[in-house]
């Protein structure tokens, strides 16, 4: 009975240890498993930092560029500080408002084109030769050179949202904020571009004369609903002729 009891735990010895060295060699499986893991992690790091490198390299104003422009999103100077012409005592009054209900889309060619004309304070939207929107603006001040709303035809080369247009000039500073920003000029001047204005009231669109110290400083300003309809509808490139 005593030889049976050795054996059975001799046995039971052999069996626990040739558990323990399963186990053992499933640890170390396992780990180099981990390491080899963490070694193509190491690997794809290390990928990704050259490539970055390299990509700097060649191209020095990248970073720049998108330094520049985290510390300056959501702010644009529309107008650089500059010598005005003096205001004219008498105001000019020789601009007529003709009917805005007009369709001044007609023989139009483009599938997207805006229309602004300074005299009736409005402007068109087009596709050929319909008129899909119309609204009454407020244009820049004509007595001021460096404010006045230039005309000819442009391109919306940009579109933005939530940012403030900073500035300042003879008549003062601003520092406005606005939901829709579509840029269209850039002079010697500053940037112009189309922007609503809620600052205005509802009524003022279409009633500034832009010979008035009211009138904006060269940009066209609309309702704000009008800024949200064209800043959906216009894409980038989008025509614009601005008239007399």
């Amino acid at each position: 009975m005593s030889y049976n009891v050795v054996l059975g735990n001799d046995m039971f010895r052999k069996s626990q240890n040739r558990q323990l060295r399963e186990q053992y060699a499933t640890r170390q499986v396992d780990q180099r498993k981990r390491k080899r893991s963490f070694n193509k992690v190491l690997i794809f790091i290390g990928v990704v930092i050259i490539a970055c490198g390299l990509t700097y390299a060649n191209n020095p104003n990248l970073l720049k560029q998108v330094i520049d422009y985290k510390q300056t999103k959501g702010v644009v100077q529309e107008k650089t500080p500059i010598a005005k012409a003096s205001k004219p005592s008498s105001p000019k009054s020789s601009i007529s408002v003709e009917d805005p209900t007009t369709n001044m889309c007609t023989g139009n060619k483009l599938s997207q084109l805006i229309l602004v004309s300074i005299s009736q304070r409005h402007l068109w939207v087009c596709d050929n030769s319909t008129v899909l929107y119309n609204s009454p603006v407020v244009t820049g001040m004509e007595n001021l050179a460096a404010d006045l709303t230039p005309t000819g035809t442009y391109h919306i080369y940009a579109k933005e949202t939530d940012l403030y247009l900073r500035g300042s000039d003879s008549t003062g500073s601003w520092n406005d904020y606005v939901n829709y920003w579509m840029p269209f000029l850039n002079n010697k001047y500053g940037t112009y571009g189309f922007h609503d204005a809620t600052w205005r009231p509802a009524d003022a669109f279409g009633n500034i004369s832009p010979y008035s110290s009211n009138a904006s400083h060269g940009c066209v300003e609309l309702p704000l609903a009008t800024a949200k309809w064209i800043f959906g509808w216009a894409q980038i490139g989008t025509t614009l002729t601005i008239e007399a």
